[in-house]
């Protein structure tokens, strides 16, 4: 078995002078051997997961290392948070990141907030508005971390696709 091979299998982490390299399994990957690099200047955030689906956003266009699926969640008169959707890396301090949602059933209007982060890196929540869908680029900055809604209704419930 091949250097590569044993790298992606272990899910081990490699770090070069430019950038830190991190193997992710082989079941994750679209190509064998593709390996996500997030830049030394990148505060990765616990939740980043670079195992999984995988955006790299910036000033030019967003890389992509995987298949970034909408993912679904309910909406209750609870603030309730879903579970965590594409992993990003941002790459520059003024990094914004896109999130799309639309109500699909229930029988209430949610209000929707997505995970952003300040300039001290640390996760804020960004209103993307209330109702029946929206699209909103939110804060990000040169941070690694992975996307996450949350929301509630007043009444009832709502099912909301989001990514």
């Amino acid at each position: 078995m091949n250097t590569r091979a044993l790298l992606a299998l272990s899910g081990a982490v490699a770090l070069s002078a430019s950038a830190l390299l991190i193997a992710t399994p082989a079941s994750a990957q679209p190509v064998p051997g593709t390996t996500v690099t997030v830049p030394t200047s990148v505060f990765v955030n616990p939740s980043f997961n670079p195992s999984g689906e995988v955006v790299t956003v910036g000033d030019g266009p967003a890389v992509r290392s995987g298949d970034c699926k909408d993912r679904a969640f309910t909406a209750v008169v609870v603030m309730s948070e879903s579970l965590n959707g594409c992993s990003v890396i941002g790459t520059t301090a003024s990094t914004k990141v896109g999130y799309g949602w639309f109500k699909h059933q229930g029988n209430a209007n949610p209000c929707i907030w997505g995970k952003s982060f300040n300039s001290r890196h640390a996760p804020t929540w960004t209103a993307l508005d209330c109702g029946t869908g929206r699209s909103k680029s939110v804060p990000w900055g040169n941070v690694a971390a992975t996307k996450k809604v949350k929301g509630l209704t007043a009444v009832g419930w709502a099912g909301v696709q989001w990514h």
